[in-house]
């Protein structure tokens, strides 16, 4: 073997040496890195306690309403028809317009009405003549009382043609009946009605009805004379009072209909439109509380989440008792209890949490500071909490 050959091999047998001792050495090193970084997963893991928010929320005495959806309704609606047969000659009112009592609506031609009249008034001015001339004749005996008898029953039989042919004359002028709006007027100038064709309906348009059928469950809290609020479709709140209240309940819905009759003296308030009613219907125990505070279980009951001993969170179901988007009443709770109000969506019935008290308002609602962004966690890893869900 030469001296090239024996350098070659040394240098070779070198080289294996020093990187398998590189190797040794990492195993130490890698083992003493994962310890570390264990040791920082259970530290985080220390940190990411969920932080929430609570107030103490206290029940109080509220006025339970019913409300339901409805529609106003005119209180009298009659469709008006003609009661001879005529032509239309003049139109008095048209579709939309408000008219009052004994105003003309329609005018038909009265042909040879005018006529019947004056020979039926004065058939009667010839049977009162026979007849006066009868009885002065009985009188003197010169006529017997079955002569008079017939006199006279002449007599009422033209005054009842002269009433017939009056009412057929007055039949063509077609009146409003009492004070309201033509909602729709189908006869034209021109038009032959026969009796009973439709001329026109009119409404009574003040007051106003708001008609709503109420559950059977709830119809025995309404009783006549109550007080009502009424909020209609164009945003306008009225003041009503119930009128009626039905014994019997609709067949297919299972249903009673309530009127609520309110002031329409500017007759803006149209016969159909969506309304609410909110009756009042009792006094119950409930919390005020801002809508964002509800939730969901697992199950998909709505509650809110609460704090129960050793800071442990739980759920309680609710009931809905009425309020608006910004604030809401429930009911179905304790009368004092930890409400969540901010990271009740980001934790479970049982889990531990951190709790933050905020001071609330006259209203029992929570006072939020400028400065409370709450977090589920101290570390920049955890989850953060929106300020929204309190509002």
């Amino acid at each position: 073997m030469n001296a090239s050959r024996l350098i070659a091999i040394l240098l070779v047998v070198g080289t294996v040496i020093w990187i398998g001792s590189a190797y040794l050495t990492g195993g130490d090193e890698t083992t003493e890195q994962t310890s570390v970084s264990d040791a920082t997963s259970e530290n985080k893991a220390a940190k990411t306690t969920a932080s929430v928010r609570t107030i103490t929320s206290h029940a109080v005495d509220h006025v339970d309403h019913l409300r339901i959806t409805g529609r106003t309704e005119a209180v009298i609606s009659v469709e008006i028809s003609a009661e001879t047969e005529a032509r239309v000659i003049e139109v008095g009112a048209i579709k939309g317009q408000a008219v009052q009592k004994g105003d003309l609506i329609v005018r038909l031609d009265t042909g040879d009405r005018q006529a019947r009249v004056a020979k039926a008034r004065a058939l009667v001015a010839q049977r009162e003549l026979e007849h006066s001339a009868a009885e002065s004749l009985a009188q003197k005996n010169y006529r017997s009382k079955t002569g008079v008898a017939q006199t006279l029953a002449l007599l009422e039989e033209a005054r009842a043609d002269l009433m017939i042919a009056r009412t057929e004359l007055g039949n063509t002028e077609i009146r409003a009946p009492f004070d309201g709006i033509v909602e729709e007027r189908p006869a034209e100038v021109g038009d032959l009605l026969s009796i009973g064709d439709r001329v026109a309906t009119l409404i009574q348009g003040d007051p106003m009805l708001v008609v709503a059928h109420v559950p059977e469950h709830s119809i025995s809290a309404i009783d006549l004379g109550q007080l009502a609020s009424v909020t209609l479709f164009d945003g306008s709140i009225h003041d009503g009072i119930v009128r009626y209240t039905a014994r019997a309940s609709d067949n297919d819905t299972r249903t009673f209909r309530v009127e609520v009759e309110i002031d329409n003296p500017d007759l803006r308030i149209p016969d159909g439109m969506t309304a609410e009613l909110e009756i009042p219907v009792g006094i119950k125990r409930a919390h005020q509380v801002r809508p964002s505070v509800l939730t969901l279980n697992d199950e998909g009951v709505l509650g809110v989440r609460a704090i129960v001993s050793d800071n442990k969170v739980d759920f309680l179901p609710v009931e809905l008792q009425g309020g608006n988007r910004d604030r809401i009443w429930i009911g179905g709770l304790p009368d004092t209890f930890e409400l969540i109000v901010v990271g009740h969506d980001w934790v479970k019935e049982g889990a531990t949490v951190e709790v933050v008290h905020l001071e609330t308002d006259k209203d029992g609602l929570p006072i939020m500071q400028d400065d409370e962004a709450p977090s589920t966690a101290s570390d920049d890893t955890g989850p953060t909490l929106s300020e929204n869900s309190a509002q």
